[in-house]
């Protein structure tokens, strides 16, 4: 049996099992000739052994040498959310910045005769690396890890200008800030990257390359230009934390010409790696986008003690921020709501947010009904930016089965899908990253009413809500429902995605790039 075992496939289960029966087998042997003691301390070491690989199989697997997320004190670092009192959702300047624990607001706004609540994630900012919006919730647990229990590297894929790429490269930076604080011998107080204007730097960075550009300087290297910030200056023998991110190979204008996210991420220290479409593809393709494992023969930098990212953060990680935010939508519902039922819309991309929101107000609202408390009646919707309906299905679908849901669709958000179906590709659904004239519409009607948008997720996902507006169709998930409207952030990338509209010629010349 045993060299039966030795032929078979190579799995973990079959090696302990090998090993079982070897210690067995050795036992027996020894029994004759060696004194019990000595057995005794033998069997126990191996014992400890495989209690050794059972323990690193749940925190750092040793075939993939990645940390197991459900290792790391994610859960904790996210308790310090209190249950609020209504003062504590309205604030009177609405860009006002929010620093975490505290909710970020709820507007009231008419918009087309119909009343939205604007939650404001947008606003909200977490201590340290000051990222906002989307982001926010999902890397929380991640931003709030202490330094010496933080990953030594993190690890991820996507496109060269995505918000989870940016928003974690400000985290890893903050975590080194941190780290050089302690080394110089700091008082111990956090650090945070708005206090000491990072992004502003960043900001300037940005607007001193197309300077250049415009009056036809050359361009400094990048690195040389970010490693100008003495923010940004690493000493040469303080510890490090890397973020490392995979992309596929970057458009000419944008390898020779780094602007907006690709260049904030890079001047915050991300090192990024292109590779050939057919071996990205090959990684982190897939019917649903790619797994949140790490691909199996994608080796980590620091074995055991690097953490792998999927796509948007679409893991476990992001889990306990949904958890603060579907409190945060509970709270203020039941101060506000008055027993109306509210669709809660969210844009999505890998849809994980919505997602996992959906999974956390289940579990609430099911608690709420054990207490035998009033019923609440929210749904959450999601409206695809990337792909279409059924590209969501498929991501939520692996998502949920992933963090140890049953992948039932009925215990999915609700996807919103296009009325006027044969007007654009994709069935109904604009095309993710494609300037488009209905877009542009859209954001500027929304500046109009005082909501500032972004062109990849905000301006889609509202050109897509506004064709339901006034729906009373029953198959429509926004009808005879109170509506509010999760804001995303990814204002800083709006400089940008302007610019692109310019190069297509949807904008005239003589209007000014503004990102709001």
């Amino acid at each position: 049996m045993v060299v039966l075992l030795l032929f078979a496939p190579y799995q973990w289960w079959r090696r302990q099992l090998l090993l079982l029966l070897t210690l067995f087998s050795l036992r027996m042997i020894a029994s004759f000739h060696l004194p019990y003691n000595i057995i005794h301390r033998s069997i126990h070491r191996q014992a400890a052994a495989i209690a050794s690989s059972l323990s690193l199989q749940k925190s750092s697997s040793s075939f993939t040498g990645w940390i197991n997320s459900d290792t790391l004190n994610l859960k904790q670092t996210t308790t310090q959310h209190k249950r609020t009192k209504s003062v504590d959702f309205i604030h009177d300047d609405t860009d006002t910045q929010i620093k975490y624990p505290s909710p970020s607001s709820v507007e009231r706004l008419l918009i087309r005769d119909r009343l939205v609540f604007l939650k404001r994630d947008d606003c909200l900012h977490l201590p340290g690396s000051n990222i906002s919006g989307n982001k926010a919730r999902k890397f929380l647990s991640l931003n709030n890890l202490p330094v010496d229990e933080f990953p030594d590297a993190i690890v991820s894929y996507g496109g060269p200008q995505s918000n989870a790429m940016v928003a974690l490269a400000a985290i890893v930076s903050s975590k080194n800030a941190e780290l050089r604080d302690y080394d110089r011998g700091s008082n111990g107080a956090p650090f945070d990257l708005q206090n000491n204007d990072m992004f502003w730097e960043l900001d300037v960075l940005d607007d001193e390359i197309q300077l250049r550009r415009k009056y036809g300087e050359q361009d400094r290297n990048v690195a040389s230009i970010a490693n100008s910030n003495s923010s940004l200056k690493e000493t040469k023998d303080a510890p490090q934390k890397r973020f490392i991110y995979y992309t596929k190979p970057l458009p000419r204008y944008l390898r020779k010409n780094p602007n907006g996210n690709l260049l904030r991420a890079l001047a915050l220290g991300m090192e990024l790696r292109t590779l050939p479409h057919d071996e990205y593809t090959r990684l982190f393709g897939g019917l649903h986008g790619g797994s949140s494992l790490a691909p199996a023969d994608l080796d980590p930098p620091l074995p055991g003690k690097s953490l792998w990212v999927p796509q948007g953060g679409a893991c476990d990680i992001a889990k306990p921020g949904s958890d603060v935010l579907a409190n945060e939508i509970i709270d203020y519902w039941e101060l506000h709501g008055k027993g109306k039922p509210l669709a809660c819309c969210l844009p999505g991309g890998t849809c994980t947010t919505a997602l996992l929101l959906q999974r956390s107000l289940n579990v609430i609202m099911d608690q709420r009904r054990k207490q035998k408390k009033e019923a609440m009646d929210i749904r959450v919707v999601v409206i695809p930016c990337v792909g279409d309906d059924e590209y969501a299905m498929r991501q939520m679908l692996s998502l949920d089965k992933s963090v140890g849901g049953a992948g039932r669709k009925e215990d999915l958000p609700w996807i919103l899908k296009p009325r006027d179906v044969g007007r654009r590709r994709s069935s109904g659904y604009f095309t993710f990253g494609q300037p488009s004239k209905v877009l542009l519409e859209t954001y500027d009607e929304m500046n109009s009413e005082n909501v500032s948008l972004d062109l990849l997720y905000g301006a889609p996902a509202w050109s897509l809500l506004l064709q339901h507006w006034q729906s009373r169709e029953s198959d429509c998930p926004i009808a005879g429902r109170q509506l509010m409207y999760v804001h995303s952030g990814g204002l800083e990338g709006v400089a940008s995605q302007l610019t692109r509209y310019k190069h297509k010629n949807l904008l005239p010349d003589d209007r000014t790039v503004q990102t709001s």
